[in-house]
C-alpha cells in the first residue's frame, strides 16, 4: 500500500510538472489502471490455478524492479513523459495480476465466516500504508527529489516481499489445475449470465470506479491551482484519503453482523455521490479535507462490501475468477480518469466533480429501483 498510494502521488505531481496538463494527469492515471480491464479475467483464472502466496511474491518483486528503474531514470536525468507513461502502463499489468490473487488469498487465510473482518483488516492495512506512502512521498518530492521518492517506493515493495515470506500456514488454499484457462473463463461467463446479483455488482463496481474513484485524477490540479498547497500538500491530501478509509473500516468492523449488505452497499453509494458535491464546492483546505475524508470513507466501504458480496454469491472454486471479474470492472476506471481530466481542463475542477457526482447518484438510485435481489441480500 505504501507503494500503491505513494506512486499515485509522485505520478500525478510529476506529470503535472512535466506537461502542465490536467488532461495528461488523467491519462497517466488511466494508463495505470487500463491493464485491469485488459487482463483482469485471465488474472482471476490464473489466481484459481496457482499457489497464490508464491504468485504474489513474484508480482511484488516485479513491481519493485520497475520502480527502481524509474528511480534510476530520474536520477540520471533520462526520464521523459513517454518512458514514464510506458513503465506506468507495464506496472499496471503487475497490479492487475496482483489484485485478484490478493483478495482471494485473504479468503484462503480467514475463510467465509470471517470474510468481512478479513477484508476489513486488509483494507485497513492498505489505508495505513497509504498514509505512510502519501506523506513520505510528498515530503521527499518537496525536499529531496523524484528519484528519492521512487527509491523509497521500490524499497517498500521489497518489505512487502519479506512480509509474504512470513505467511507459512494457510487453512483454505485451493489450487485448480485440471481445467485450462479458457474452460475456466467459459464457466465464469456462464455464472455471470446465470447469477443476476453477481452481474449487477460488476456493473455497479464499474460505474463507481468511473464516476467515484476518478476524482483522484484531479487532486494534483486541486492542490496546485485551487488550494496552492504544493507537492507536500498533495501528500497530506492523499494521506487524508487513507484516514477517511480507516475511519469507515473501523466503523464497519465494530458492527458484529450486517444482515443486508446489499442495501448498505447501495446507501453507501448515495453518500459517496453527495461527498463529491461537497468537494466540488470546497474553496478552503479544511473543507476539501472534510470532503476527501467522506469520499474515501465511502470508497473504502464500497470496495469491501462489493468484494464480500461478489465472493459470497459465486461457488467457492470460482472466487479467484470472480475477483478477476471485479478487477475488470475496476479496469473501466480509465474512462473516468480521462473524462474528468478533460472536463477539468475545459470547464474547471468544480464542474468536473459535480458531473461525476451527479452520475454516481443516478447510478445508485437506478440500482435501488431495478435490482431488488441486490438490495435484499
Amino acid at each position: 500500500a505504501i507503494g500503491f498510494q505513494g506512486e499515485q502521488v509522485v505520478l500525478g505531481w510529476l506529470v503535472l510538472e512535466l506537461t502542465d496538463s490536467p488532461m495528461l494527469v488523467g491519462t497517466a492515471l488511466a494508463l495505470r489502471m487500463a491493464p485491469f480491464l485488459l487482463i483482469g479475467l485471465p488474472a482471476g483464472a490464473i489466481a484459481d490455478r496457482v499457489n497464490r502466496r508464491d504468485f504474489l511474491f513474484k508480482l511484488t518483486f516485479g513491481m519493485s524492479a520497475l520502480t527502481f528503474v524509474l528511480c534510476a531514470l530520474t536520477l540520471m536525468g533520462f526520464l521523459s513523459i513517454w518512458n514514464l507513461l510506458l513503465i506506468t502502463f507495464l506496472g499496471g499489468f503487475l497490479r492487475a495480476m496482483h489484485q485478484p490473487a490478493r483478495q482471494s488469498f485473504a479468503y484462503d487465510i480467514v475463510g467465509q465466516a470471517n470474510l468481512i473482518s478479513g477484508l476489513s483488516f486488509l483494507a485497513l492495512s492498505m489505508r495505513i500504508g497509504g498514509i505512510v506512502g502519501s506523506l513520505t512521498t510528498g515530503l521527499l518530492i518537496g525536499y529531496v527529489g523524484y528519484h528519492a521518492a521512487y527509491g523509497f517506493l521500490a524499497i517498500s515493495y521489497i518489505c512487502s516481499v519479506i512480509a509474504l515470506l512470513a505467511i507459512t500456514k494457510v487453512t483454505h488454499i485451493r489450487v485448480e489445475s485440471s481445467q485450462g484457462i479458457l474452460d475456466n473463463l467459459r464457466e465464469l461467463f456462464s455464472e455471470i449470465r446465470r447469477n443476476s446479483p453477481f452481474r449487477a455488482l460488476l456493473v455497479l463496481s464499474a460505474g463507481v470506479e468511473i464516476l467515484g474513484f476518478s476524482h483522484q485524477a484531479i487532486l494534483p490540479v486541486l492542490a496546485r491551482d485551487v488550494l496552492s498547497i504544493g507537492a507536500e500538500g498533495l501528500g497530506v491530501m492523499m494521506a487524508v484519503r487513507s484516514i477517511g478509509g480507516i475511519l469507515a473500516i473501523l466503523a464497519l468492523s465494530a458492527v458484529t453482523e450486517i444482515k443486508r449488505q446489499g442495501l448498505l452497499y447501495l446507501l453507501v453509494l448515495h453518500v459517496f455521490a453527495a461527498s463529491l458535491f461537497l468537494l466540488a464546492y470546497a474553496d478552503t483546505l479544511y473543507l476539501a479535507m472534510i470532503a476527501i475524508l467522506l469520499i474515501n470513507g465511502m470508497g473504502a466501504l464500497s470496495d469491501i462490501l462489493a468484494q464480500s458480496l461478489i465472493q459470497t454469491t459465486v461457488p467457492d472454486g470460482m472466487r479467484g475468477r470472480a475477483m478477476g471479474s471485479w478487477v475488470v470492472a475496476v479496469g473501466w476506471g480509465p474512462i473516468g480518469h480521462i473524462q474528468i481530466g478533460a472536463l477539468a481542463s475545459g470547464f474547471g475542477v468544480s464542474l468536473a466533480l459535480l458531473t461525476h457526482g451527479f452520475g454516481l447518484l443516478v447510478l445508485a438510485v437506478v440500482a435501488i429501483a431495478v435490482v431488488p435481489k441486490l438490495r435484499n441480500m
